[in-house]
């Protein structure tokens, strides 16, 4: 069951992101990683075919960096927006450096990059598969946590959060059924893939220390702590801790050695206590590696930030951008893993030791709720821990659980879009010409006016030399869509200055028209900087092909997003005839 599930998550991962990469980004796997050319990308990877596909872009950008200079170099962190806090999560670039040089390759390709983290998300499917069917449950309640939305949409576009989520499964796999090196291994990547996992491991070893845990092979004649107790003459209190907890016998997975928060009775070797001390050594020694390379580590950096009451950026996040059912259903996650820790008490020593970190998942600040992509993969651990204790529930709490993971398996929905559908996203090929102060809002034009100025032989040179370039029809659609880019020249002729700004921005805009049909708009591309009446200026343009052949018209003019194009309002676009075959 391990093995297959294992191999089935990874293979359907893979798919999903070849599908995607195929149909919305040209099969060009570095557009997935969503660059911003606001930070740009350093040259060695703009020789490698890596360039932004947007302005500000998104976190794996930053990650996929790191794969390629892992020891802190000014050629990777000026283009990084918070360097000290990336660079603690630096257990995703670590393994796709590693994959990247088993296959013998000098820098890790975006595709290499994106791969990293499906075999480890596959391992955590199967692991919790096995787990489940040991004990006599469907595996495919290990969808819950696999097929959330917060797993695909951080698999597309590089964030590191599947693969912590997956090592955070198989450590605690490790913990229950008592193999401390295992643990200990998937613990210490696990803690430099994402920083807050470190109370986890800390938790872990205040509570091996103590006797909770029932590693394998160790005495129940009372914990250290029990000893130390027993030691200063509290022997009543020692002796309350060591009275035996009501357990449930297990025929599968369990040893039948109890395992409750209120059971401090197993004696952890001194070199067990090594072995579990090495995820929080590491973890340590990199962040004041980092200190000394930035000056603060990446929590004093961020902590402000990130951080806030608990349950309080929930509300607030809710009032100013309204969402009443998937921010709401991850709210409930939240709470339901408290409640599910608490029932599972007497019966898993793990409740104890989450419920810390679950107290630090309700301090999450408005930047994490505010957006789907931030609190759902925040609460991949609340899912996975809730699928690993599902075995262990009273009946009660199947059902509303079970409706739980269900409705989390429907969020998968949220990222079809993102996986198959036009391309709206391609490469920026004269990045550096942007201007990167932009206004926030460009207002509404009254009298657009433009000309528009482009070697009409050259593109159609161009275009030509893209034709008939596909790897495989689908439906009469070619995959993936070709793009090429010809410089255009553009003139603002109206009375109105064009601003350079996210809102109503202006931008070039081709679209291709086939018979009497509307324009089918392409990708556009912003103005570099602020146009004042009279002025000009020249970009390079991706424009994208059809996906059918036939007989087009190309129409090049510029739109004011959210309201009009400007040819819409008179002579204020240029039509050049195509045939692509």
């Amino acid at each position: 069951m391990f093995v297959i599930t294992a191999l089935v998550g990874t293979g359907i991962a893979y798919f999903v992101l070849c599908v995607a990469a195929y149909s919305r980004y040209c099969n060009e796997w570095s557009g997935m990683l969503l660059s911003g050319y606001r930070f740009g990308v350093p040259q060695r990877l703009v020789e490698k075919g890596v360039y932004p596909v947007h302005e500000i872009g998104w976190d794996g950008q930053f990650y996929y960096l790191q794969a390629n200079y892992l020891d802190p170099h000014p050629d990777a962190y000026d283009h990084i927006d918070a360097p000290p806090y990336r660079y603690q999560r630096i257990g995703l670039p670590l393994v796709a450096a590693v994959f990247s040089w088993a296959i013998g390759s000098d820098y890790v390709s975006p595709h290499t990059y994106l791969f990293a983290s499906l075999p480890f998300v596959g391992v955590g499917m199967g692991a919790l598969a096995a787990w489940l069917f040991a004990h006599r449950y469907s595996p495919l309640w290990c969808l819950g946590w696999a097929a959330n939305v917060g797993i695909p949409i951080c698999l597309l576009h590089g964030q590191p959060d599947p693969l912590a989520d997956a090592l955070f499964i198989l450590a605690m796999l490790a913990l229950i059924r008592g193999m401390p090196i295992a643990y200990a291994a998937a613990a210490t990547l696990m803690c430099l893939t994402r920083e807050p996992y470190f109370l986890i491991a800390g938790t872990i070893l205040a509570a091996s220390f103590a006797g909770m845990i029932p590693w394998k092979g160790n005495p129940d004649t009372g914990g250290w702590m029990v000893v130390t107790l027993r030691a200063i003459g509290l022997r009543r209190l020692a002796e309350l801790v060591m009275v035996t907890p009501e357990s449930e016998p297990q025929s599968t997975i369990f040893s039948g050695r109890p395992s409750a928060w209120n059971f401090w009775a197993y004696r952890t070797p001194l070199w067990q206590l090594i072995v579990l001390l090495v995820p929080c050594a590491v973890f340590i020694a990199w962040q004041l590696y980092l200190r000394t390379v930035f000056g603060q580590t990446g929590s004093e950096g961020s902590g402000g930030v990130m951080l806030d009451y608990p349950f309080f950026a929930f509300f607030r996040s809710s009032v100013r951008s309204p969402d009443y059912v998937i921010r709401p259903f991850y709210y409930v996650t939240l709470m339901m893993g408290f409640v599910v820790l608490w029932s599972v008490r007497r019966k898993l020593s793990l409740a104890l030791i989450l419920l810390p970190y679950f107290l630090v998942l309700s301090m999450m600040s408005e930047v994490v709720w505010i957006d789907i992509s931030g609190y759902s993969k925040a609460m991949g651990t609340v899912l996975a821990t809730i699928v690993i204790c599902f075995p262990l529930m009273g009946k009660r709490m199947l059902y509303p659980v079970g409706l739980l993971l269900i409705f989390a398996v429907l969020t998968y929905t949220q990222c079809f879009k993102r996986v198959y559908g036009p391309v709206d996203l391609v490469r920026v090929p004269d990045f550096q010409v942007v201007q990167l102060d932009m206004e926030q809002t460009q207002p509404v034009l009254k009298a657009p006016r433009c000309s528009i100025r482009v070697d009409q032989e050259e593109l159609v040179k161009r275009a030509a030399a893209k034709n008939g370039i596909y790897r495989f029809e689908l439906l009469g659609r070619r995959f993936p869509q070709t793009y090429f880019t010809v410089p255009i020249t553009v003139t603002n002729e109206g009375s109105e200055t064009w601003e350079h700004s996210r809102e109503n921005a202006i931008q070039i805009v081709p679209g291709w028209i086939e018979g009497e049909q509307l324009p089918h708009w392409q990708a556009a591309t912003d103005v570099p900087d602020k146009v004042p009446p009279g002025e000009s200026f020249t970009r390079e343009v991706p424009i994208l092909l059809p996906r059918r052949p036939g007989d087009y018209t190309l129409r090049i003019t510029l739109r004011q997003l959210e309201q009009f194009t400007f040819d819409e309002k008179g002579d204020n676009y240029i039509d050049i005839p195509i045939s692509y075959r």
